[in-house]
């Protein structure tokens, strides 16, 4: 039952996640923007969500119950999507990328927070196979905006409005016991688990590895419109990585756990810059869809060694900063950067940003090294 609810959490956040993720960029286009404009807005959004998921989420897990956190986030993200709605002006459209910073990307820690605690208190909670729900969502979405958007990409808002509308609907239903409590921290969490250069090592390694998907998730759509790709075909080859990432975590539990967290992360780092690379040295489409698959390793794999560490080194009580951090400087504040840099490097050539992003992955195979190093010194010690 509990497998059950959190598989649906996952579900339908990443249904959201799917329309936001790759298809944001296009609809900011529709209201007027250019594609630099564009890339702007979704930079100072990853900005601020840094912000918002490393140090927001934290204070809110200390004061009140996460499902109750669950909540208040999901009213308030979709009462702020739809102040998008009347704005067609680059100054409108980012003030209100501001506010819902600030709240709908919290989100995904909420979700991760749930899974890590439930995977640690309640026995039989398989995490990968709750998680590869979540890109079944994502999938389900991709393939849904991308028909949605052939028709009118204006339309993509309104997916998006009903996608948050269920999140709201499914946090108003009980959640497990072991959820229903406040997550008491010490004073200075954040800061005590970046003291760990363990800790402080992988964060590093996520921030390069989830960061370096920037081009991909913000420019992908852009640059497959580039080479020709008419949009009804654009979001099934955006599944082909999604289903390649639920293969990776239905078989997750029972392969990479055999791994240790160092190795899993080098696996990834090899495989990004296979992936970036070829798709800036080989400008078609059957490269790019051949790239695809390695989505399992550049970000499902990625994530599962981060989950992995958590789970294995942090204790209960900074779980909710762990993944704040990870939220915040993996998958906000260095995507948002490379996000920026990356609408820069388009002006120069399509392709090109995808070379940046593999360079962008090169430091983290001398990081895996060291941090190979320390997990094994201090094999048994808990953040």
């Amino acid at each position: 039952m509990k497998q059950t609810w959190l598989s649906t959490n996952f579900f339908v956040f990443f249904f959201t996640w799917g329309i936001f993720l790759p298809y944001w960029t296009v609809w900011l286009i529709t209201k007027g923007l250019t594609a630099q404009q564009a890339g702007i807005v979704i930079s100072i959004g990853l900005l601020v969500r840094a912000f918002s998921t490393s140090y927001i989420f934290p204070a809110l897990c200390k004061r009140y119950w996460l499902s109750h956190v669950s909540l208040i986030v999901a009213f308030l993200s979709l009462i702020i999507l739809v102040c998008f709605l009347p704005f067609n002006n680059l100054a409108g459209l980012m003030l209100v990328m501001v506010f819902f910073s600030l709240i709908y990307p919290m989100l995904l820690p909420i979700n991760e927070t749930k899974a890590s605690i439930l995977s640690k208190e309640e026995n039989g909670i398989d995490y990968g196979k709750c998680r590869l729900w979540g890109s079944f969502g994502f999938i389900l979405s991709s393939v849904l905006t991308g028909w949605v958007a052939s028709k009118n990409a204006n339309n993509i808002i309104y997916l998006f409005l009903l996608g948050n509308l269920f999140i709201l609907i499914l946090s108003l239903i009980r959640s497990p016991s072991s959820l229903r409590v406040k997550l008491s921290q010490r004073s200075g969490g954040s800061f005590e688990l970046l003291k760990s250069k363990s800790f402080l090592i992988c964060l590093l390694l996520s921030m390069v590895l989830q960061g370096s998907h920037a081009t991909y998730y913000n420019y992908g759509v852009i640059y497959l419109k580039h080479i020709g790709i008419n949009s009804v075909y654009i979001g099934g080859i955006f599944v082909l990585a999604v289903l390649a990432e639920i293969g990776f975590f239905y078989i997750s539990n029972r392969v990479f756990t055999k791994f240790d967290v160092a190795t899993m992360f080098l696996l990834a780092g090899i495989a990004s810059i296979i992936r970036w690379s070829s798709v800036y040295f080989f400008e078609n489409l059957l490269v790019f869809v051949f790239s695809q698959p390695l989505h399992a390793l550049t970000f499902g794999l990625t994530h599962f060694a981060f989950m992995t560490f958590v789970n294995q080194y942090i204790s209960k009580d900074k779980i909710p900063s762990a993944h704040g951090l990870y939220a915040s400087l993996a998958m906000s504040l260095t995507t948002g950067v490379l996000t920026l840099v990356s609408g820069y490097l388009y002006l120069y050539s399509p392709g090109f940003p995808f070379l940046g992003m593999a360079l962008v992955v090169a430091p983290s195979l001398f990081l895996c090294p060291m941090l190979k190093k320390l997990t094994r010194q201090s094999s048994t010690f808990q953040v």
